[in-house]
């Protein structure tokens, strides 16, 4: 994220409140509105035979009902949800559970269904029986549209069943994940050169004020504009020690400030930087997607690592997940690496961060998995073919140096796993695939 406000807005639109709290407010509205309607507009006279008038008590009876229905499904969505959460923790991994918190359709389904209950709600308090029938009050127009609503509520719900059946598949989860961590790349490794970026070796070390964390957590992003300026704004240089999916504690250095200015202002100047610091420095309770690139491969890793335990034994999902990661990784290895250094709008260097190059993530997600995998010839091979769809898109040498350096070490524990001849040569064929100029489909 960019800044603390775009890191905020991406963590409301993805929890699991922000979409039904949209509907909520929308339902609020559209019952006032369509109620003031049927106050102010007359029905017209071809209208009335689609308008359902059913008087006071029945109209009651309805609304009371659709509301008690759509409660009731909601409850059960809800339910449904809790269940799967349940299932994805102990079958694919804990740090999937995020993804069906913040799947757009599961919280549309709920906003709607628990607007649907509210608007009827609303409606049912218009309703006025008098003495004098001239006071008496029935919207029958905003009934008529609950009616409608209702039938929406009743597609929503036949809607989730179907969507949450798709979404327990893995293939959805990993293609899903598969998704985020290329929009991710894409964000986070732009094409274009970054116009305030600075070459690494334009920053000048110094000792200067250490920025020490406040609290326990993982760094959940850097708010990089906000640093920016706050440099900018204080004249001085800022070491940025940690990145994002960094545990720290209280006390852990995560930013050195070097100035310009001493004496009395220096004192102050240090605690406005340091308050600066922490404020751009998100930690969050847990490890999250926004900026953690590493969050987003190790849960692809998460559904390789239990698909291959002893209790599942099942190599297929381990290549299904193996083949999203290479789609992924493919995609972004041609992306120049993030800068370390940036400008501010004169042209000064202000902030030097440690970004991850996307080759450390292809090299460490390979060692990750290579205790895992040896044990499993087929799935060997198709971790050696995701090293072959990296290297022949990457540009640099040194890049194909560290890949193929993975690859090796691959082949070594499957031949030291006590595999058959048959089988090493197998691997050993594979590996030797990755030194070839171009990838044949």
């Amino acid at each position: 994220m960019a800044s603390r406000k775009s890191h905020a807005a991406a963590r409301a639109r993805d929890s699991f409140w922000f979409v039904p709290a949209l509907f909520v407010a929308a339902a609020i509205g559209l019952a006032e509105l369509v109620v003031v309607l049927d106050r102010v507009v007359p029905v017209p006279t071809w209208a009335g035979e689609f308008i359902l008038e059913v008087g006071a008590e029945g109209s009651r009876g309805l609304l009371t009902s659709i509301a008690g229905s759509m409660l009731g499904a909601a409850a059960t969505m809800f339910s449904i949800t809790i269940a799967v959460l349940a299932l994805t923790a102990s079958n694919y991994g804990p740090r999937l559970v995020r993804k069906f918190m913040a799947n757009r359709g599961n919280q549309i389904v709920l906003g709607g269904l628990v607007s649907i209950a509210l608007y009827a709600l609303l409606v049912v308090r218009h309703i006025r029986v008098e003495d004098d029938e001239q006071q008496s009050f029935v919207p029958h127009l905003a009934v008529n549209l609950a009616v409608v609503l209702l039938v929406v509520g009743i597609a929503l719900l036949v809607f989730f069943i179907h969507h949450i059946a798709t979404e327990i598949q893995v293939s959805t989860l990993s293609m899903s994940v598969r998704n985020e961590l290329i929009l991710r790349f894409e964000k986070q490794f732009p094409r274009d050169a970054d116009a305030e970026a600075a070459p690494l070796d334009e920053w000048i070390d110094g000792s200067g004020a250490l920025v020490r964390a406040r609290r326990h957590g993982y760094v959940g992003g850097l708010a990089l504009d906000d640093l920016v300026a706050a440099a900018k704004q204080h004249d001085v240089r800022i070491d940025v020690l940690v990145q994002p999916g960094t545990y720290v504690v209280v006390g852990d250095t995560v930013a050195n400030s070097v100035g310009s200015s001493a004496g009395e202002d220096r004192e102050e100047r240090d605690r406005q930087v340091a308050d600066a610091v922490t404020a751009a420095i998100t930690i969050e309770d847990e490890r999250t997607t926004y900026q953690d690139l590493e969050h987003l491969v190790r849960q692809l890793l998460d559904l390789s690592v239990r698909a291959l335990s002893p209790g599942t034994n099942d190599p297929f999902t381990a290549i299904n997940a193996l083949d999203d990661l290479s789609a992924a990784f493919a995609y972004g290895i041609g992306r120049p690496d993030p800068p370390r250094v940036l400008r501010d709008a004169d042209g000064s260097p202000r902030i030097r961060v440690r970004n991850r190059r996307i080759a450390e993530l292809v090299t460490d997600a390979l060692d990750v998995l290579r205790p895992y995998v040896v044990e499993h010839t087929v799935v060997t091979c198709r971790a050696l073919l995701l090293v072959r769809r990296v290297v022949v898109r990457a540009h640099d040498d040194g890049v194909r140096a560290e890949l193929l350096a993975s690859g090796d070490r691959l082949v070594a524990a499957h031949a030291a796993s006590g595999a058959s001849e048959f089988d090493v040569c197998r691997v050993r064929d594979a590996r030797r695939a990755c030194d070839a100029p171009t990838l044949i489909a």
